[in-house]
């Protein structure tokens, strides 16, 4: 059964969306894109990045990768999110507000070797899931001067603002134009990563 969308509760927050669906991009200091294309090695060596709690985002993180012979890494939080898709709502929403960066389970012992990096999730609470924030605030990983490329899956709004948080958390780094999937769509990755110049597969396999 499809994973219900984190906008849709409680009815005043969608009230409130409604109200500032527009304000897109307030109060950042970084440009969204870098540019449409970006200059690459040959052969770059390349990592996907990737939250998911309902699929949708696992679904377009493994057409990247199979688009681009890309490594996976999935971001999981040490201790899973309930099943239950209200109790993971509630809790996502605490950490929201909190600032609460969780633990996660595994970690990257080499990400200082990879060239392009490949950050995605779906758009819970109108942003980033907090396990990502996890991920790219880890003091052990260093993003800068990488090309950093944002994804993210979504089911009623507010995609653009969540690729833009993966943008303001890696300042320092190159960004090409992301992909935006609704609810897993992978239907325009091979044009978009054929774009940004990062597509390894002569196929079109959509």
């Amino acid at each position: 059964m499809r994973k219900k969308s984190f906008h849709a509760i409680p009815i005043i927050l969608f009230v409130i969306t409604l109200l500032h669906g527009c304000t897109k991009f307030t109060g950042s200091k970084v440009p969204l894109y870098t540019g449409d294309t970006i200059s690459v090695s040959d052969n770059p060596k390349v990592l996907v990045a990737y939250f998911s709690y309902g699929g949708n985002t696992k679904k377009v993180a493994d057409a990247i990768a199979g688009h681009t012979k890309a490594d996976l890494f999935r971001i999981e939080r040490a201790e899973p999110y309930s099943e239950e898709f209200r109790k993971c709502a509630e809790d996502a929403k605490h950490e929201l507000d909190d600032s609460i960066i969780p633990s996660l389970r595994g970690k990257l012992t080499d990400l200082e070797s990879y060239d392009v990096i490949f950050v995605g999730c779906p758009v819970w609470w109108h942003t980033v899931p907090m396990p990502v924030l996890s991920f790219l605030t880890d003091s052990s990983y260093t993003f800068e001067g990488k090309i950093i490329v944002p994804f993210c899956s979504y089911a009623n709004m507010f995609p653009h603002e969540t690729l833009l948080e993966i943008v303001n958390r890696t300042p320092r780094s190159v960004h090409p134009s992301g992909f935006i999937s609704e609810e897993g769509d992978t239907t325009g990755i091979y044009r978009w990563l054929n774009t940004i110049n990062l597509l390894k597969t002569d196929k079109n396999i959509e």
